[in-house]
């Protein structure tokens, strides 16, 4: 119940953004929205809500968990708070703008979900990310990790981990043992969690060959350097050709990314499962030391607009801004405040004027006001000396 007491408290897991961070961060945001304006993403904003049929088209377990619903007052029908924008841009690629080429949309906006996503993240994330729909092939994949690194470069996150897989590499083995729904639902929870034991004890219940048991059994354990896909190349001989077209895939992006960004240090996860029911093929991951989980996500997520009608191949990454931003190392400039007395004065209010053009924060008291400069968060003010208004230090 609230009380008079606790009735300023925020649900868990929502936050507010003070001065002056809540400026820092809407500069960062800006920023990034330029970067991507220059690489050719074009600005959506979508609404905060909307029909469940048309919101939850990602076949995500998760997403529909971390999704609130709603009544339609006028329409009676069910929506949905966004907990996510990725299926709000398919929406707008497949049904609104039609477009034959590579469609680019970024977006920059606060989400909603019922509960965080893994131990540190936040109720009301920041989401900002960028996709390229009508694309299939390594380049856009490419582009927009390259994109995601220069996102983090620009926002100060220092020495990232970039982790690579493939989302055909746990299905195509799982497929193969043929199993049951509910004893592949189990595997592949226990290859998600990296449960050595459990995988053993699920694969005693099942018939499946002496190879394909011991890939199962030693999949949690590819994890690393470049060289893990050397390892993988050899267990995987004579099994499916999708297991080989996924390690030349990431073969591939490994040699590009490292051209690019020659101190950037990747890892390789091939049992990576996150977000293995909808994505099909790269997915990635940022990581930074001191923090337990990713800082950003993204993958290949083809055939997403299909349910419009508009089966296209898709692409891209985000992260919550507000994560980078607690996480950043950056130095943000905080523009201080000028104060300017009340008084009517046509060489004062001139004067005001033009810093305000130059994108200077001028606060001009009000005549019934006795707060100093210092009370209003000014470290500057103007002085009248000689007739002409110049800005002083305050003290």
């Amino acid at each position: 119940m609230t009380t008079k007491a606790n009735r300023w408290l925020l649900p868990d897991g929502v936050t507010e953004i003070l001065p002056p961070q809540a400026n820092q961060l809407e500069s960062l945001r800006r920023e990034l929205l330029d970067l991507y304006s220059t690489w050719g993403y074009d600005l959506i904003l979508t609404p905060l809500i909307e029909f469940l049929d048309s919101l939850l088209i990602v076949p995500s377990h998760e997403l529909q968990l971390s999704t609130f619903v709603i009544v339609d007052q006028l329409s009676g029908k069910s929506m949905g708070v966004r907990a996510d924008i990725s299926s709000q841009a398919a929406r707008i690629d497949a049904h609104v703008l039609k477009q034959e080429g590579p469609t680019r949309l970024c977006y920059a906006d606060s989400v909603l979900r019922t509960r965080p996503q893994g131990q540190f993240g936040s109720r009301s994330p920041l989401l900002i990310g960028a996709e390229i729909y009508g694309h299939n092939g390594i380049e856009s994949d490419v582009e927009v990790i390259s994109l995601l690194l220069d996102t983090l470069e620009i926002a100060g996150i220092n020495k990232p981990l970039l982790a690579l897989g493939h989302s055909n590499i746990c299905k195509t083995l799982v497929k193969a043992a043929n199993l049951s729904t509910e004893l592949e639902a189990k595997l592949f929870s226990a290859l998600q969690n990296k449960a050595t034991a459990d995988i053993t004890l699920l694969l005693d219940t099942c018939t499946v060959s002496a190879k394909l048991r011991k890939v199962l059994e030693i999949l949690p354990t590819m994890h690393g350097d470049i060289g893990v896909l050397e390892q993988a190349a050899n267990f995987f001989k004579g099994m499916s050709p999708l297991l080989q077209e996924a390690l030349a895939q990431l073969h591939t992006i490994a040699k590009k990314l490292n051209t690019r960004f020659p101190h950037q240090q990747l890892y390789f996860d091939l049992c990576e499962l996150r977000g293995y029911d909808y994505h099909t093929g790269i997915i990635f991951s940022a990581y930074v030391e001191g923090h337990g989980e990713a800082i950003a996500n993204g993958g290949r997520y083809d055939a997403i607009g299909k349910v419009f009608g508009r089966e296209r191949a898709a692409t891209g990454f985000d992260a919550d801004l507000k994560t980078l931003f607690n996480l950043s190392l950056r130095d943000f400039a905080n523009t201080g405040k000028i104060f300017a007395p009340a008084m009517s004065d046509n060489n004062l209010s001139q004067t005001i004027a033009q810093l305000r053009a130059d994108g200077q924060r001028v606060v001009q008291t009000f005549s019934d006001q006795n707060e100093s400069a210092t009370a209003l968060g000014c470290s500057r003010q103007l002085v009248l000396e000689g007739g002409i208004w110049n800005i002083q230090s305050v003290g």
